[in-house]
Order: structure tokens, then C-alpha cells, then sequence
């Protein structure tokens, strides 16, 4: 699998925010996950994780400013849950 791929098969997982919090599945873009990189380097296409609109972009979304404090999880937070799902999908 090359990562165009493995971002549209992640992409198809919806966005695993709403699905943890039960309101089931919800169309996602994918955010590039920055943990631990500088602000010049480029995230890993392999690093991905699909947020809905909202929850990428918007007010309480993970560029919103006020993700951490308004859901009280991370960016790795979102990679496991990332991962589950992945691995529920290839069962």
C-alpha cells in the first residue's frame, strides 16, 4: 500500500472524534500530525488522522486553538484512535 492509499482508506474511517463521542460517522478530511516536529518540517503522509470540519478546523477544532482544552486529548490521542479504527477495518 503506498500512502495515497493508506490516507484515502483513513479518510473513508470518517471522523474519529465523532465517533467517539457517539454521534456516529461523520465525512473527514485528514489532519498531518505535527507532535514533535519544528515548525519548517514536513509531517508524514503515513501520520494522518480524519477529523470532520469541525473538529479539524473549527472552533473546537485541533487549529482552533482550544483543542486540547475543550476535549482534553492530543494529537496522539487521535493517532491511537486512528489506529484502532484501522485495525477494526482490516479484520
Amino acid at each position: 500500500m503506498n500512502a495515497k492509499d493508506w490516507k484515502a482508506c483513513v479518510a473513508s474511517l470518517g471522523c474519529v472524534l465523532c465517533e467517539d463521542l457517539g454521534l456516529g460517522e461523520t465525512p473527514a478530511n485528514l489532519h498531518h500530525v505535527r507532535e514533535g516536529q519544528g515548525m519548517s518540517q514536513r509531517s508524514s503522509d503515513w501520520l494522518v488522522v480524519p477529523l470532520c470540519k469541525e473538529h479539524h478546523q473549527g472552533a473546537t477544532g485541533i487549529h482552533g486553538g482550544k483543542f486540547y482544552q475543550h476535549w482534553k486529548m492530543d494529537e496522539l490521542d487521535l493517532l491511537a484512535m486512528t489506529i484502532k479504527g484501522m485495525a477494526c477495518k482490516v479484520r
